[in-house]
């Protein structure tokens, strides 16, 4: 092999130069020839650095399945020697102590009086990084079916729940003691909702209102919420700098990732620790690390948080993301706050870096691409006007269940609003053909049997294409994005809301006819 002795050895050594796999050759216990890919796969200097190290060398002490390397390596020597050829998995090291998977295919090779193996390595870090995230977004899928469903069976029973709730607040003000059980009601109705909120912020399915915003000023607004929420025993840095960082982003679910991990970071922190967020402008490319998911290169906003806690665990760390995984006691975490900022994070186009030392802390850095201020839209940070409701306007109310259509007709009217309520599309279609203009706006669920919000509101815009729509569900967003796929402008309000909510929500929608 090193000494080439004809055109066939001369073609086999060109071949083994060129490819990119590791190529070596093993006599007895000891390398004696390798390729260049080799070196580059091994990090090792020069050839000759790798070719004097003995093979045991290149391996962990001990393989994925527990096994000490050495004995296992004997034993897959032994196979190919016996059946002429053998592949297998294993784990090998690289000269910087990485140790990295590949496949190996070992072949024995007939030579008079020696026992020599020719050695294949292929490098499966990509391949491994690719099946992991196909893995990820198989269980994302499922996730966001289940959460889905979770979603729109829980929100149409919260709004019930967090609604009559608001109406008992409202009408028990000379009765304590029964108007602080209807708070306490509202109160788990909203962490329900929140509970529900952050199912679908993992599986990347809630509706998201996007707008361009400062980050660095979002951050500076937080500081004394921030650092409240970390208390005094913490030493708090808020660093948000000197000038606006843009990104395109729901403001109030950026905040939810900024709370989320300080109270990660106050539940890792011993009293006297220190916890930092800080905004700054970075540059992503192929040597950014630990990101859990690959960014195209360009320029992104980081928002960086760190804290000098307890550290995760290595085994931990690859799980850290995963819904209703914790490390917390029983009864300190509900496992979705780590999992809620990956799904914001990811939905806003965006990736996550971690990076942990147990004992020494744990540094979050999200990455959000970076916008313009050119792209500010009305909606931002220090623009818009509150609207007013149209007093007496009439709505068209299409709602199935019984009990959500007579709680939003009872907000709607103590809200000064004149309400028509039906259960299904096709009486809402007749309500609007008697009525034309009389209808000032038309809000409708969009999951009901027989015809369906989204075919509703395509055959009512057919006879009046001006009519403002509001559209709500228990579903989230990708009715309207996807399955449903909406062919017009329609605002939707996402089950469950509160009577606020839905008073200013309308009064904007039909702001829109005056």
């Amino acid at each position: 092999m090193t000494q080439p002795g004809g055109p066939v050895e001369d073609l086999y050594r060109q071949y083994f130069e060129r490819t990119g796999d590791a190529f070596l050759i093993i006599e007895g216990d000891r390398f004696v020839d390798c390729n260049e890919a080799t070196v580059r796969m091994l990090r090792y200097r020069t050839r000759d650095d790798l070719l004097q190290t003995h093979p045991s060398e290149l391996s962990p002490e001990l393989q994925p399945d527990g096994r000490r390397s050495f004995d296992k390596a004997n034993e897959m020597m032994a196979l190919a020697f016996e059946g002429g050829s053998h592949r297998f998995e294993w784990d090998h090291q690289r000269a910087n102590g990485e140790v990295f998977p590949v496949e190996v295919l070992l072949t024995s090779v007939p030579t008079a009086g020696r026992a020599m193996l020719h050695v294949v390595w292929r490098d499966l870090t990509e391949r491994r990084r690719l099946e992991a995230e196909l893995v990820q977004a198989h269980k994302m899928e499922a996730l966001g079916r289940l959460s889905s469903g979770i979603a729109h069976d829980f929100n149409n029973l919260l709004v019930a729940i967090i609604g009559n709730s608001e109406l008992l607040l409202a009408d028990l003000g000379d009765l304590p003691d029964q108007q602080a059980s209807a708070a306490e009601i509202l109160k788990a109705g909203r962490r329900a909702a929140d509970l529900v909120g952050q199912l679908l912020a993992f599986s990347r399915k809630q509706v998201l209102r996007p707008q361009t915003i400062d980050l660095a000023a979002t951050v500076a607004d937080m500081a004394d919420l921030l650092r409240r929420l970390l208390g005094e025993g913490v030493e708090t840095a808020i660093e948000p700098g000197d000038r606006p960082l843009w990104v395109r982003a729901d403001p109030g679910q950026v905040s939810q990732v900024a709370l989320n991990l300080a109270a990660n970071a106050r539940d890792a922190v011993r009293p006297g620790g220190r916890f930092r967020l800080a905004v700054a402008p970075v540059t992503v490319d192929e040597r950014t690390p630990d990101l859990q998911d690959p960014l195209p290169p360009g320029p992104y906003v980081a928002l960086i948080a760190e804290d000098d806690g307890e550290g995760i665990a290595a085994a931990d760390l690859p799980r850290i993301f995963d819904p209703f995984f914790t490390t917390k006691p029983a009864g300190r975490g509900t496992g979705l706050g780590l999992a809620t900022v990956y799904g914001i994070v990811r939905q806003s186009g965006g990736s996550v870096a971690v990076a942990s030392t147990p004992g020494r802390g744990t540094r979050f850095c999200i990455y959000l691409p970076q916008a313009t201020p050119a792209t500010l839209n009305g909606n931002a940070r220090g623009a818009g006007v509150a609207t007013q409701p149209a007093s007496g306007a009439h709505i068209l109310l299409v709602e199935d269940e019984a009990a959500t259509s007579r709680l939003v007709r009872v907000m709607l009217e103590r809200a000064g609003y004149r309400v028509t309520v039906v259960a299904d599309g096709e009486r809402a279609l007749a309500v609007l053909a008697e009525a034309g203009d009389g209808i000032d706006l038309l809000l409708s669920d969009i999951v009901m049997p027989g015809m369906d919000g989204v075919a509703l509101v395509r055959r009512a815009r057919e006879a009046l294409p001006a009519l403002p729509v509001l559209l709500t569900s228990g579903y989230p967003a990708e009715f309207l994005a996807g399955s449903a796929g909406l062919p017009f402008v329609a605002d939707l309000l996402q089950k469950p809301f509160s009577a606020q909510e839905l008073a200013q929500r309308v009064a904007a929608a039909l702001g829109e006819r005056r």
